[in-house]
């Protein structure tokens, strides 16, 4: 595993950026041939904010986004992101509004919840989806079963990396693709040519980093 990595600059905006790790590593649902590490853009407030910036431009002139929950950590970009569409501006459909900021919360049988006093904030509300990275769709699939469950309207799904276009109908709208990053694969865990080849994995990977076998 070559932890140094290759930086990919995004497209129009250089001080955005992320790491694409080649290994073998496994995720809950899939294994993967890279790692993407999106830390730098979570944790760096320059960063996160310019990331902000860009995904705005997708939403800003119309689409109504009264809440954000952000999923794997993504607070920080949330939060400039809230900023971005909420900026004054004759053109914007959120000019001026008041944005709520939402995470999930997990129970013991791993389901998403949103605790009593965070319901309104979902219930009849534009819900604009934030998240890190999509390689399968499956915490996807379970995160617009959620906002769904609590009468939230999917107002569109904003993420840093996505290896698929769309899910359920709702297109996704990454800084980076599939196809910014030559050779990217994911598979299944029956499908994956590197078990299959006898490959040792590399590392668990999640949405928090990824930790070497």
């Amino acid at each position: 595993m070559n932890e140094n990595g290759v930086t990919i600059y995004y497209q129009g905006n250089t001080n955005i950026s992320i790491d694409a790790i080649p290994g073998h590593f496994v995720t809950s649902h899939s294994h993967i041939n890279y790692y993407i590490d999106i830390t730098s853009m979570k944790h760096r407030h320059m960063m996160a904010m310019d990331a902000a910036a860009e995904m705005a431009k997708r939403y800003e002139m119309n689409t109504l986004v009264n809440t954000i929950v952000c999923m794997d950590g993504s607070e920080t970009i949330g939060s400039y992101l809230a900023q971005e569409l909420s900026k004054p501006n004759v053109h914007s459909v959120n000019s001026n509004k008041n944005i709520y900021l939402v995470t999930p919360e997990y129970n013991s049988n791993g389901q998403m919840l949103f605790r009593d006093n965070l319901q309104p904030m979902i219930s009849g509300k534009n819900v604009l989806i934030l998240i890190a990275s999509i390689t399968t769709g499956k915490t996807m699939h379970r995160t617009l079963e959620c906002v769904r469950y609590y009468d939230g309207r999917v107002a569109g799904i904003s993420a840093i990396f996505s290896a698929i276009p769309e899910i359920e109908g709702v297109e996704i709208h990454p800084l980076f693709t599939r196809e910014d990053i030559p050779g990217y694969s994911t598979y299944s865990f029956r499908d994956c040519p590197k078990c299959k080849a006898g490959e040792k994995i590399d590392a668990l990977a999640n949405s928090f980093g990824y930790s070497k076998i």
